[in-house]
């Protein structure tokens, strides 16, 4: 029973510490994007023009990752615990798929909580590689496939990697180092491919 709440208070900092982080996002100084925006002619992909959906909903799915399938993406502020024990959660303040530069900006636990959306959601990261798809849909049913192109660990108070690269429209998953939490697994991908609807 001692291994449990010596776990269990290792757990709760690792939560605490990503949490700072998201919160941190904030002071980056995104604007909201909203209403019109759109995404028009990525370099290299097949996009078309897609008008903004009436929400902000999305869903993730992961071919390569097991759990990851359809799961709701809530658009939330960075320091929504409650949110992010549940499932995904997109860093209110960063990028949506439907605009032409974004980073969309996603964070998962990568152990979670048993008998909820974030158990184990995001343990398989460390396998993406590159080239394999990440696809978002949005409210419309607009589907947005990104290829990933890079992978790498950063320190919790890392906020650089919340911040869009221009000229580029991206997705960032972010998890948990393991054992101990200490740092943070980003996978990014590049927009590909946009279909409607």
């Amino acid at each position: 029973m001692k291994r449990y709440g010596v776990w269990r208070k290792g757990r709760l900092a690792a939560v605490a510490a990503l949490v700072g982080v998201l919160a941190g996002a904030g002071l980056v100084g995104y604007s909201v994007y909203g209403g019109g925006s759109a995404v028009a002619g990525v370099a290299g992909a097949e996009v078309g023009v897609v008008e903004a959906p009436r929400g902000s909903e999305l869903w993730l799915t992961v071919p390569r990752m097991e759990r990851v399938r359809e799961v709701p993406v809530r658009d939330a502020p960075a320091d929504a615990e409650e949110v992010l024990d549940r499932g995904a959660l997109h860093v209110r303040g960063t990028g949506f798929p439907w605009q032409e530069e974004a980073n969309v900006y996603i964070a998962g636990h990568r152990l979670g909580y048993a008998g909820t959306g974030s158990y184990l959601q995001f343990y398989d990261l460390p396998e993406l590689e590159k080239g394999d798809e990440i696809i978002l849909r949005d409210a419309e049913g607009n589907t947005y496939t990104y290829r990933v192109f890079r992978k790498f660990v950063v320190s919790p108070d890392a906020l650089r990697v919340m911040e869009p690269l221009p000229g580029r429209n991206i997705v960032s998953l972010q998890t948990c180092t393991l054992p101990d939490y200490s740092h943070r697994l980003v996978v990014q991908g590049e927009l590909v491919e946009v279909e409607g609807a």
